[in-house]
């Protein structure tokens, strides 16, 4: 059997794998105003995310019996929403309503499917959310900060101080529950599943988004 801090390095390859050139929210080579454009977008996208997230963690706190696991999630809950409140406060001041974002019914669907899975075992929904989700906005936000600097530096800065390191934190969460839970054969591919599972469904949301941004050009 792969020792459990063996399988979860393994997975992360795995998983880096999977979203190496996936990501088609942003376009490295679209000009300045264009990269704005998108930019901003994933900031609306993100309050919405970053709300949803507050949800669907608050579902599953009851749903989490292992105390060490258990205990980090309330300080995950609080990024979440001062992440919220942070990019909300920025767009205004960029002079958009984030509140006017309304998500596309794929990305809507998944955090409807994440709230309802706080049942599953908390293995399944850790290797999802926090291991696999987080670990890819992780490298989504590197990406942004990246392509931010020179068309909106205050963002990439807001990004950089206030938003990436807790997500390096959540990702984390994510490691420790592997590390403790995926500690069988049966439990290592459960977790190999759940990962797959949510990467092919954020993937499909990605698609859908790509799509109607190619039929808009």
């Amino acid at each position: 059997m792969t020792a459990a801090r063996d399988f979860v390095r393994e997975l992360a390859h795995e998983n880096a794998a999977f979203w190496r050139g996936r990501d088609v929210r942003l376009d490295p080579e679209a000009p300045p105003v264009v990269r704005r454009e998108q930019i901003r977008y994933r900031m609306r996208q993100g309050v919405y995310n970053e709300l949803r997230s507050v949800e669907l963690i608050a579902a599953w706190i009851p749903h989490v019996p292992e105390r060490e696991i258990r205990e980090l999630l309330p300080g995950q809950l609080d990024d979440e929403q001062r992440h919220y409140q942070l990019l909300r406060t920025r767009l205004f001041g960029l002079g958009e309503d984030p509140d006017a974002y309304r998500p596309l019914p794929e990305w809507q669907a998944l955090f409807d499917w994440l709230v309802a899975c706080r049942t599953r075992p908390t293995l399944e929904k850790l290797a999802m959310f926090q291991f696999a989700g987080e670990t890819q906005s992780c490298e989504g936000f590197e990406a942004l900060i990246e392509l931010a600097q020179d068309v909106d530096p205050e963002t990439a800065e807001l990004y950089r101080t206030q938003i990436l390191p807790d997500e390096y934190r959540h990702a984390a969460i994510g490691r420790k529950a592997l590390s403790l839970l995926a500690d069988t054969p049966a439990a290592q591919e459960r977790a190999r599943a759940a990962c797959r599972e949510m990467n092919e469904k954020i993937f499909a949301a990605y698609r859908a988004h790509r799509a109607r941004v190619d039929l808009r050009a």
